[in-house]
């Protein structure tokens, strides 16, 4: 049977597909090389096939390497994943994907402010936590 084309990316293709958009175009031992963890080249060249196979990448043959480029850009790949996220845990519900941010301290009020603007912070490392003797953020819906 074959596969649906464009299914979810697993946490390891997402990582390679980052450093291909990076690179812009690489063979395996460049984005092996680019990869936040090393693995082993033969997984990372049949991680490369997978992805060819799923449509995420396309290669051209250049001498007796094979260069890889996104067929899919991060944007398409992005929309996809928080899709199936949105269904998957949140019954669609994109109000609730950000009560949870919320509430777990992965946004801050002062971003969601910015957001709201249309103004988007500069992205931070970890979002300041609220004080622990209930200072902070009022809580609610948006």
């Amino acid at each position: 049977m074959a596969r649906p084309p464009e299914p979810a990316l697993t946490g390891r293709e997402a990582e390679v597909m980052e450093a291909v958009w990076r690179l812009g175009e690489a063979t395996a031992d460049q984005v092996r090389e680019a990869l936040p963890e090393p693995l082993h080249d033969s997984t990372v060249r049949t991680l490369l096939r997978v992805l060819e196979g799923k449509g995420y990448l396309a290669h051209e043959a250049r001498g007796k390497a094979y260069v890889y480029r996104a067929a899919v850009e991060r944007t398409k790949a992005q929309r996809k994943a928080l899709g199936s996220l949105l269904a998957r845990f949140f019954g669609g519900s994109a109000e609730d994907l950000v009560l949870r941010l919320i509430e777990d301290e992965q946004i801050t009020p002062e971003q969601l402010d910015a957001l709201r603007r249309g103004v988007p912070e500069p992205a931070k490392a970890k979002p300041a936590r609220r004080r622990k003797d209930g200072g902070g953020s009022e809580g609610g819906r948006i």
